[in-house]
């Protein structure tokens, strides 16, 4: 008899969303503890910083203050926790983009005290997770780590983000897309969960919301962080970046687009291309692997030429990948355990490298 894998839906204890928030997050944070280490990335100290202080100061939490060392390694966060013992925080607040909110995520733990995460982009899902990357000093991806807990917080100063370059939020969008057809792809092959069970209802509802979100506020969105303003259209793009994608990837499931992105990032002619980015393009593979209706597809490319998302190999970087870096791709895609295995129909290494030939470059 096969395994019968539970629903289990994971997600943050509190997320909290609008322009400004960060100045008025003492009362949240106070819900943690009294005494916060704050782990900020230097690029947006100054947008961070005094505002954290002086919510911190007013609701009488003791807050110290570390930098981002610039990479999540496991010498860096056993460093930057030995650091704080003298201080003994109740909770550890991360700022800053992916990498230094999973180093603040792996400090908290390695602490045993909740983590508060203030994204600062909107380029990925990671804020909500339990997960945490960990890269060698060379900058390469060293090891998934599964956490104890998601966080206890997120705040998403919304304000702050429409002031970040825009090709986050757009990286953002092509992580969101995934999460839609992946969870229902996972769902309908009878996958396991990032976090260990089947997808539940709720997930696979957020995750299609979050989908449809992208799809209808999208273009809106991108033309507003270009001018840096605040509207419902960004936040709501926002909230499907960081909290439906987050919510539906990790209790709907993964599949092909991140399978395939994994065997995308060990080529190191699209190293300089976002993670976002590289899944949006494993959705189109997955949509030809699937068998998609022709308008649904359509649909998707539609958006993606608009708002600047890649369509081919090419528009990351591969279109002269050889035959042998196909392969070297398929391998690491499909190899036993990927999140490939939860699509509803076994896919080969050659079925993926022929759907991969035919997106070489753009129509």
């Amino acid at each position: 008899m096969s395994e019968t894998l539970p629903l289990i839906f994971g997600a943050p204890l509190t997320y909290v969303q609008r322009a400004g928030i960060l100045a008025e997050a003492g009362p949240h944070l106070a819900r943690l503890g009294k005494r916060v280490l704050a782990l900020i990335d230097p690029l947006v100290r100054d947008q961070v910083e005094l505002a954290l202080s002086n919510t911190c100061e007013r609701e009488g939490i003791a807050c110290s203050i570390a930098i981002f060392p610039g990479e999540c390694t496991q010498a860096a966060v056993d460093a930057l926790a030995a650091n704080s013992q003298a201080f003994g925080p109740d909770a550890v607040l991360a700022a800053g983009g992916g990498k230094a909110l999973d180093t603040g995520k792996l400090v908290a733990e390695t602490l045993g005290v909740p983590a508060a995460m203030v994204p600062t982009i909107a380029s990925t899902d990671a804020p909500t997770s339990r997960v945490a990357v960990l890269y060698t000093e060379a900058h390469a991806q060293d090891r998934v780590v599964r956490l104890r807990a998601n966080p206890a917080l997120v705040l998403v100063d919304t304000a702050i983000i429409a002031r970040a370059p825009v090709r986050f939020l757009v990286a953002g969008m092509g992580d969101a897309l995934a999460t839609w057809p992946e969870a229902r792809a996972c769902a309908a092959g009878g996958g396991r969960t990032p976090i260990g069970g089947s997808p539940s209802q709720a997930a696979l509802a957020l995750a299609e919301l979050c989908y449809r979100t992208v799809l209808e506020h999208g273009r809106a969105a991108r033309r507003d962080v270009i001018a840096q303003r605040v509207t419902q259209a960004l936040e709501r793009v926002i909230e499907a970046n960081i909290l439906l994608s987050g919510l539906g990837f990790e209790s709907g499931g993964l599949a092909a687009a991140h399978s395939l992105y994994a065997g995308l990032s060990a080529l190191a002619a699209g190293a300089g291309f976002l993670h976002g980015e590289k899944v949006a393009f494993g959705v189109l593979v997955q949509s030809w692997l699937e068998g998609w209706p022709t308008e649904e597809r359509d649909q998707l490319c539609r958006l993606y030429r608009d708002v600047g998302l890649p369509t081919s190999l090419s528009a990351i970087g591969l279109g002269e990948a050889s035959r042998k870096d196909m392969e070297a791709v398929a391998v690491i895609a499909c190899r036993p355990g990927s999140h490939m295995h939860n699509l509803p129909r076994p896919v080969s290494m050659e079925q993926l490298i022929e759907v991969l030939e035919k997106l070489r470059r753009a129509d």
